[in-house]
Parts: C-alpha cells; structure tokens; sequence
C-alpha cells in the first residue's frame, strides 16, 4: 500500500499549529477567530490558558469570556467593538482587566479586524490577538507612582528644579523645569523650556556676564557648582537667587547639569540685618560704657560744687542779697544736673541689664503720701493743687520700694511740670484681679495723638523741647523700664489742652 501522505502532512500541519499556539501562549500572546453568527470562539485554548484555566472550562462563546471580564471594563470594551463595527477605526483595541483561575486580576490587551462580512453589511467573522499585559500595567502604575511622588516632592520644596542643557555649538535649552518657578522666577515651564535665555535675560548685567562665563569654564567639570546673582522678576522687584548644579557630559558632546535653584533674598536680607544688628550692638554697648563713666566722673565734681554752695549759703559772713541768689542758681543748677547724671545712670544700667530689682509688700497708701509731700513745694510754686489721695489706704503692691517711689515721683513731677496755673493733680488706685491699678491724672496741657506712639522713647521731649521747661526726655523711658522689671505695665491716655492719665499696673502684695 502506498504510504498515508496526506495523512502525515495534516498531523504535520496540526503539530506545527499546536506548537505555534504554544509558543505565542508562552510569550503571553493568543490568536482568536470568533464567528459572530454562530457566537463560537474558536483558538481558546491559548485564550484560557493565559488566565490558568483548563481547556473546556470556560465556555467558547463571547458570552462565556464576558463572564471573566472585569464588570467595570465591559462597557469600554464592548464600546471599542462598537466603534470598529461601524467602521469609526480601522481595528478593535482593548485593555482590559480579567479574572484569572487563582482570583487575582490580569490585565489583558486585545487586538483584532472583522475580515469577512455578509451581503447586508453585517459582520460575519472577527480574527485576533490576545496579549497579557500585566507587567507592562504594573511597571506604568510604579513608573506613575514614582512621577506622582516626585511632583509632590517638588511642589513641596522651597526651590525649583531643572535641566540645563548646552550643546558643542553653544546652543542651550532646559529639558524640565519644576511648576515652582512660575512662583520663583515669575515665568511659566513653558515659557523656559521653549526659550532658555528667558531667565538668563532677566539676570542682573554684571551677574549675567559673570555667569555666562562661569558655564563655559563649569562644562569641563564635574563637580557640583554654586552661584548666586540679581534676577529682575516680572514683578519689578530685585531678587537674590541661588543656584546648585551638576554636570554630566552626554556621548553627543552636549552637558547636562541637574540642578536646584531658589530665592534667597530673604536669607540675604536676614544676614545683612543680622550684622548690623551686631554692629549696632558693638555700638550701643560702647555707648552705653562711655555714659556710664562720664556720669560717674561728673558726679565727684559737681558734688564739690554743690558743697561749696551750700557752705556759701550757710556762711557766718553774710552774703548780699545779689550773691545769695546767684549762689543758689548755682545750687539749683547743680542738683538740676545732678538729677540729670543720675537719670542718665539709671537708663544706661537699665540698657545694660545690671539694674537690680528688689521686689517686696509695699503698703501703698503710706509710699503715695510721702511722694505728694515731697512734690508738694513744686506744686506750690506752680500754682498746682495736690489732690487727696483715693482709694489706696488698704491696698498693697509688690515692687521695689526705692525704685516704685521714683515711678510715682516722675509721673507726679511731669503732672506738675506740664499743668497749668490752677490746674489740679489727682492720685487714685484700685485692686484689679489681682493687681492694682494707680493712676496719675492731671489736667494739664496735654499731649498731642500724634506724639503719643514715640511718648516712651529716651531723649524725645516731643513737642516740649520747645516750652522751655526743663528735662532731659529719658524720665518717662526709665519709668516704663522700671515698671516693666518690677513686673508691671503702663499705660497713657491723653488729648492737647485736657490732660494726661498715667496709669501703672503691679502685682497685687
């Protein structure tokens, strides 16, 4: 009998195919034909085994593979399909999520052409490929992942980051550049990547040239470079940038630098006021020495010329009337500037922080009535009248005595000194939650709105440097200073031509 020759070509032929099917399943690949007609899927053997599943247990129909489509990716694939039929794209495409035999979901790619239809335009028979995509989805959601992490990041810092390139013939582009600069630099990712020079135009001239050349020199090297220079922003303002890069030669003969650029102006600005902030410092404490000695070294002196006055006024040879009154403006004048130096030392030890305050229960009726008796002979000649005190018999403070008596007496001078003839001083107090409240009030001249923001500062007499009333303008900086160690706080209200009210807060006793 002749040899089978067919017979051996078809089993041949069906080897080959098995195969071939074999060999595309184990690349993740299948070939699909569906006849639409009859709804038969045939080449589900490679279909079935991407997704683990034994030949035969998943029906061959479309309706069967349906079932392992994940529900919420039929509508889109079934929608791909439709676009196809109607002849919208020249081929169906795909991707979609299955279930595979182990529960997990596979992403699946699916390719495929009607090739035959019938006479009435309907489609008769579908062919394609089926490719697991898995890995390919999982490495774009990392890569996905990563990028969302990355513009976190960069939204989050501070600077921008960049790419600068510079090619061999000196052309320069920015491959990327951080959404931040539009806040940094005033101008948008688009605006740099599609013209490099943009920033460099806004560059201080100076800085500019400097940079320019700088770049040149840094694009044979490879070690992290930093620069700061001007930069005009949009805004109109002069800002200090700085900026950190690296480069890395590329195989084209061009040098890329990765880089972080931010505003320092602020930094700049801090350091800046930082030193003068220290030399002020230098100054004031040199300031505050060199007063410190000088009232101490006119103090021995004018004690010698008070001395002398007062043996004059009590001398046994009796003097006439002309030289006793010159003897005691001698007198006046002296201890005028003996209060003065002793201001003066009181306010450069308070600067210094070597004044010292010793806080004790005052009783702060009996404190009051000593500094109104003592005021009371420049009330006198003022025409001013001293009030009763109110309210303050029973009530205690915790203060330094010495230092307490000098507040009360300040405020009561000043209420003197700034009053008028027939003007009136009042002194009250009153216990608040646990403090005490004493007020000095005065119907005097008042003090301008204007002034009172500056009323505080040392050696600012205001408007009364031009009254012609004596006073050195630091009373009231020592006062509130005093006040403050002991624990306390004032305040003032006052208007032109209808009076002052001091009022100082201290801990209850």
């Amino acid at each position: 009998m002749p040899p089978d020759t067919d017979g051996t070509a078809m089993a041949t032929e069906l080897q080959q195919d098995r195969l071939m099917r074999e060999a595309l399943v184990g690349a993740g690949t299948s070939v699909w034909a569906w006849d639409m007609e009859a709804d038969a899927l045939s080449g589900m053997d490679g279909s079935v085994a991407l997704l683990g599943y034994a030949v035969g247990e998943l029906p061959p129909n479309q309706a069967g593979w349906d079932t392992v489509i994940h529900p919420d990716d039929r509508p889109l694939n079934h929608a791909a399909y439709l676009r196809h039929a109607r002849g919208e794209i020249s081929a169906y495409e795909s991707e979609y999520r299955a279930r595979h035999k182990d529960g997990s979901w596979r992403w699946l790619a699916e390719r495929g052409r009607i090739v035959e239809w019938w006479p009435d335009g309907r489609p008769r028979r579908m062919v394609g490929t089926l490719s697991d995509v898995t890995l390919r989805r999982q490495a774009q959601g990392e890569a996905a992942e990563r990028d969302e992490r990355l513009q976190q990041i960069m939204r989050h810092v501070p600077g921008v980051l960049y790419q600068y390139r510079l090619w061999p013939d000196g052309r320069a582009e920015i491959p990327f550049v951080s959404d931040r600069c539009v806040e940094v630099l005033g101008l948008t990712p688009q605006q740099l990547m599609g013209d490099a020079m943009e920033m460099f135009r806004r560059i201080a001239r100076s800085d500019r040239e400097d940079l320019m050349a700088a770049v040149s020199d840094w694009a044979r090297s490879k070690a992290a470079q930093r620069t700061e220079y001007r930069y005009h922003h949009p805004d109109g303002t002069l800002r200090w940038m700085q900026a950190v890069s690296s480069p890395r030669r590329g195989d084209d003969g061009s040098v890329l630098w990765h880089g972080y650029l931010e505003d320092v102006t602020e930094y700049r600005e801090l350091e800046k006021a930082r030193a003068a902030a220290v030399t002020a410092d230098a100054a004031n404490r040199a300031k505050t020495e060199f007063l410190s000695r000088m009232s101490h070294e006119l103090r021995t002196p004018l004690n010698a010329v008070l001395g002398f006055a007062q043996l004059l006024e009590l001398d046994d040879e009796p003097l006439s009337a002309a030289q006793r009154r010159r003897v005691g403006l001698i007198r006046e004048s002296g201890e005028h500037l003996l209060r003065m130096i002793g201001d003066l030392l009181d306010h450069t030890r308070i600067e210094a922080g070597q004044l010292s305050i010793e806080s004790q229960n005052i009783a702060l009726g009996p404190l009051l009535g000593e500094c109104l008796d003592m005021l009371a002979p420049q009330a006198g000649e003022a025409g001013v009248a001293l009030q009763p005190i109110e309210g303050a018999q029973a009530l205690q403070v915790r203060a330094d005595p010495t230092r307490l008596r000098q507040v009360v007496l300040n405020l009561l001078s000043n209420a003197v000194k700034y009053n008028r003839a027939g003007g009136s001083v009042r002194v009250r107090a009153e216990p608040l939650d646990g403090e005490v409240l004493l007020q000095v009030i005065d119907d005097g001249v008042g003090i301008a709105p204007k002034d009172l923001p500056q009323l505080f500062e040392p050696f600012n007499r205001l408007a009364q440097q031009r009254s012609g009333i004596q006073g050195t303008g630091i009373g009231l900086a020592i006062t509130r200073a005093l006040v403050v160690l002991m624990g306390g706080r004032i305040e003032v209200e006052s208007a032109s031509g209808l009076g002052s009210t001091f009022s100082v807060v201290l801990p209850s006793g």
